[in-house]
């Protein structure tokens, strides 16, 4: 009686274990795929981490073509301006 109580013990014991083998290789595929996942999406950031320090690079070049912080302000005021006048010309 004693033995077959402790067969029983152990199969259980085996059962669980065959369980929790099972989860343990899902979390470690899981986890695989979240890896790469992760990986992709730093490629991807470091790419437009390089993209945009070229558009910052050529803005900032386009800026001192153009004379500088000064003009290019002007130009983007006056701009606003000729706007704001175009619509008070169509809406009166």
């Amino acid at each position: 009686m004693m033995m077959k109580e402790q067969d029983q013990g152990l199969e259980m014991l085996g059962q669980s274990a065959e369980r929790l083998s099972k989860i343990s290789l899902g979390i470690h595929e899981e986890l695989g795929h979240q890896n790469k996942m992760l990986n992709e999406m730093e490629d991807d950031l470091d790419t437009a981490t390089t993209n945009l320090s070229l558009v910052t690079i050529k803005t900032k070049e386009l800026i001192q073509k153009s004379g500088g912080k000064r003009n290019f302000l002007i130009i983007v005021i006056l701009s606003i301006v000729v706007i704001v006048l175009f619509f008070l010309i169509i809406y009166t």
